[in-house]
């Protein structure tokens, strides 16, 4: 007898979820970015200390993701990615110990931390466990999302609730969230649906490293893990010096640089969500990702010449929308090149790559810039980076299931 293949609509209570945990993790990490000054000023906490609240969470991500993706292939999405929530919450309610401990609060994040990649890596799990292939660049997308949203209301609302209600109370706050999280992940997220909503993965040999050697030795994947370091890289040193970038190539004023950093970001919220609906509408994602490093391109090199509010602001909407939104593309198209039995650990094998690519950028960009003082330099350098991505992006070959009709 056939087999037959369905989806639930109890998946979208378990992407509420998710989304939901996948929020905080960004959240946490930059809820104490948005309040450096308070923490110096009144709490005696240094500046280099601070960074160490945001920093530990890119270490420990290149650190734990490939063990994290492969521990997510083995024991499934519920508790491979319940394990990244109940570090979520439970490092979150350790902060309110004692708040104006340094080391506690180090170690809280740390502890978040670690919970973040086994959060991050699920994502492409919970699409192909639980989606169709019709919907899986959707899914990941509004997977993408949440992200987005959690670094907004971190820059956003953190300020004002210290403002407000003061450093303990914003805490306290953010303490039963992570809480909540925790206990909705593990209460109503099921392993799987009761039957499978796809054809399962026809490669099932046993293999070393969860995977690794499997997908490593796929050309696609490995052009497309060119493609995410030179963007995830790309983003992060953006994302860092844009504020820098615009006031002193442009001498545009720090309060107008942060608001098209917002934009960029908001405009990549968006993106992330039509994007992937009309890649899974016109069934092709090969073509969002070559525009994608080639906007990109064009926008890091507009930065250099135009002038403006208006025209930066302008530059960053385009740039948002369709550098941000490449990642639930990338993403999805990792799933499809691997499939489903390979879906965590090839996530995290990409986002071990980012992020490594994003150390040495955000670094070498500070140093060119020391260097020629000015940021022309750093600049040109992602242009070419992402000229060699739209490059890379033509050889890649199409992902989207030939059989899905």
């Amino acid at each position: 007898m056939e087999q037959q293949y369905r989806v639930y609509r109890y998946r979208w209570v378990v992407l509420a979820v998710y989304m939901y945990v996948s929020a905080l993790t960004q959240l946490y990490w930059l809820n104490f970015a948005a309040i450096e000054t308070y923490m110096e000023d009144l709490l005696n906490i240094t500046a280099s200390d601070a960074m160490w609240f945001t920093l530990v969470f890119p270490i420990i991500q290149v650190i734990l993701t490939i063990p994290a993706g492969i521990i997510i292939d083995k024991i499934g999405f519920k508790w491979g990615v319940g394990i990244g929530a109940i570090f979520t919450g439970a490092f979150a309610m350790l902060r309110l110990i004692d708040p104006a401990s340094f080391m506690l609060l180090v170690v809280a994040q740390a502890g978040i931390s670690i919970g973040q990649p086994f959060v991050l890596n699920g994502i492409t799990k919970l699409a192909t466990d639980w989606f169709s292939p019709r919907e899986e660049a959707t899914m990941v997308g509004l997977g993408s999302l949440a992200l987005f949203l959690g670094m907004m209301v971190a820059l956003g609302l953190t300020p004002m609730l210290v403002q407000d209600l003061g450093f303990n109370q914003m805490l306290w706050i953010y303490g039963i969230a992570g809480l909540v999280g925790a206990l909705a992940f593990l209460l109503l997220v099921r392993q799987r649906p009761p039957t499978p909503s796809r054809a399962p993965d026809q490669d099932q040999s046993e293999v070393k490293w969860g995977g690794l050697g499997v997908i490593l030795r796929n050309r696609n994947f490995i052009l497309l893990g060119l493609v995410a370091m030179v963007g995830i890289g790309a983003f992060n040193g953006l994302a860092t010096w844009l504020e820098k970038i615009l006031h002193e190539m442009h001498d545009i004023p720090m309060t107008d640089a942060g608001n098209i950093s917002a934009v960029l970001i908001l405009s990549g919220l968006v993106g992330c969500i039509v994007i992937p609906l009309i890649s899974d509408k016109v069934r092709r994602r090969k073509p969002f990702l070559i525009l994608a490093s080639l906007v990109g391109a064009i926008s890091v090199t507009a930065l250099i010449f135009i002038r403006g509010y208006t025209a930066n602001l302008l530059d960053g909407i385009l740039m948002g929308f369709f550098l941000i939104s490449a990642l639930p593309i990338m993403l999805t198209m990792s799933a499809e090149i691997t499939g489903p039995r390979y879906a965590g650990v090839s996530v995290g094998y990409l986002q071990l790559l980012g992020n490594i690519a994003a150390v040495v950028l955000v670094s070498s960009m500070e140093g060119l810039r020391s260097a020629t003082g000015q940021f022309v330099a750093p600049l040109a350098l992602l242009a070419l980076l992402m000229i060699g991505s739209f490059l890379v992006s033509l050889w890649i070959k199409e992902t989207y299931p030939k059989s899905t009709g």
